[in-house]
């Protein structure tokens, strides 16, 4: 018994514990390396989601807003129909808005009740529109997305060009509809006389003309963006 315990191999491990051994080192080595990166992947998954959330609530109330200045200058100008009513509705709900609480549905589906607008023709155009009763145009733009800008690494680069050029097409939107209240006020100005007063008119309706057309280009921009696979599996 005394010679077995003092052999050369008393108390040196089997090859087997050994390999075993050396197998969990080099596992643990590696879920080591590689739990920061999984960890940072599940942060920004979650982080995504959350944004998304946000920026799609967002996106569709800004939708909202423009759809409804769509409908007001069209109305103002005597240009409004329901192809152009119907239109918009389909843009909306396909862009996810509830008929409930969408303020432009809402408007929508009042004008093309029967005896309200006619299947083809526009309605009978309202007065020539007077310089002193200005449309309100500006809209509140999207805050969320400001305060976020810098976490749109979170998005492909597809998405990213699409959400900045948004931004870039909103502030060119507001820029319209500042300049109508300008000239809007312009008018009150005293003296200058009647043309004076004319020209003024027709700038503030230029304005509305322009801000109407990047409205409109606004809300479809909008609807594409929600249709992207980021933004609706968030």
């Amino acid at each position: 018994m005394w010679i077995a315990n003092n052999t050369p191999w008393a108390g040196v491990p089997a090859p087997d514990s050994i390999l075993r051994d050396t197998a969990l080192l080099v596992a643990g080595w590696g879920l080591g390396i590689l739990s920061s990166p999984i960890t940072d992947l599940i942060r920004r998954r979650s982080a995504k989601h959350r944004l998304t959330r946000a920026l799609r609530t967002e996106l569709r109330s800004l939708q909202d807003a423009l759809a409804l200045v769509i409908i007001q200058v069209a109305r103002r100008r005597g240009a409004l129909t329901r192809p152009l009513l119907e239109a918009l509705m389909s843009t909306l709900k396909t862009s996810g808005h509830a008929a409930g609480q969408s303020r432009a549905i809402k408007a929508i589906e009042g004008l093309v009740e029967p005896d309200v607008l006619s299947p083809v023709m526009a309605p009978a155009p309202d007065p020539a529109p007077d310089p002193r009763a200005p449309l309100t145009l500006r809209v509140y733009g999207v805050p969320f997305l400001d305060a976020h800008f810098h976490r749109l690494d979170l998005y492909s680069i597809e998405t990213q060009r699409m959400l900045v050029e948004l931004h870039a097409a909103l502030l060119i939107y507001n820029q319209h509809a500042d300049e109508a209240m300008n000239y809007h006020q312009m008018t009150f100005a005293t003296g200058g006389g009647p043309d004076r007063l004319n020209a003024l008119a027709a700038n503030v309706e230029t304005s509305y003309e322009r801000a109407t057309e990047k409205a409109s280009d606004l809300v479809s921009r909008i609807a594409v963006l929600l249709q992207e696979p980021e933004m609706r599996n968030a």
